[in-house]
């Protein structure tokens, strides 16, 4: 049986790649001054990912980065002015407001007490922990993680500190990546929820082909897959 839920964070509990979206757009406007009609998202794209090794993910690496993709993009002939700008966008960033995605409340009350319960994100600390704290959601958790990375070590790490057993864990996440094939390489279920905006890194094509794979359209959806999971005859 089930006894560990664990959940990601972003864009699984609350919105937040769409903070990025934007901000990537006003990046846009800033460098489309110095060159009118630049398609930007590629080669901003491309910096992050030179990047990710030594900053990590998060809001912190996603404007330094911006800042070296306007310099490059503009042939350093960015303004100290507008550098500036990049970086209050990504102060915004940090401060801005931490939206719920339908239905997280209600089934985080739900199970929190009837299943041991466990966040686990990745990204820079501070940044995670003030969104973890803004939220309000901290109390229907046991453990909070925030880690570097998510895979498979990462996860085996974070379970044998905590003595969790993968096979009686489900992970909830909106990223086949980071949330769901390292915790079925583990042995643990994995339930994915989409989420309408996705990060290129995260991108996947296909659905692992698993019987502990399984996918819901929305997180209140849970609950009848849990469900499903009791029924006699089921086992992890």
């Amino acid at each position: 049986m089930i006894d560990t839920l664990a959940f990601d964070a972003d864009d699984t509990l609350w919105h937040n790649e769409h903070l990025f979206q934007d901000t990537q757009q006003k990046l846009a406007e800033i460098v489309g001054r110095y060159r009118p009609g630049e398609e930007i998202a590629e080669a901003l794209y491309a910096v992050e990912m030179r990047n990710l090794a030594l900053f990590g993910y998060g809001i912190k690496g996603f404007t330094l980065s911006m800042v070296e993709a306007a310099i490059d993009l503009t042939a350093s002939r960015i303004s100290a002015q507008d550098v500036h700008r990049i970086v209050a966008l990504g102060k915004a960033m940090m401060t801005a407001p931490v939206e719920m995605l339908e239905g997280v409340e209600e089934v985080l009350a739900d199970v929190s007490g009837r299943y041991r319960t466990i966040l686990i994100t990745k990204g820079d600390m501070v940044d995670q922990t003030s969104k973890i704290e803004r939220s309000g959601l901290a109390g229907h958790f046991d453990e909070v993680e925030i880690v570097a990375r998510k895979d498979a070590e990462a996860y085996s790490r974070v379970f044998d500190r905590h003595v969790i057993d993968p096979a009686r864990t489900l992970m909830v996440g909106n990223s086949m990546p980071s949330d769901i094939l390292p915790v079925l390489e583990l042995g643990g279920h994995a339930a994915h929820v989409p989420y309408a905006i996705l990060w290129a890194h995260e991108a996947h094509d296909e659905d692992p082909v698993s019987e502990r794979f399984h996918r819901l359209e929305r997180m209140s959806d849970l609950r009848d897959l849990l469900c499903h999971l009791r029924r006699p005859g089921r086992h992890s």
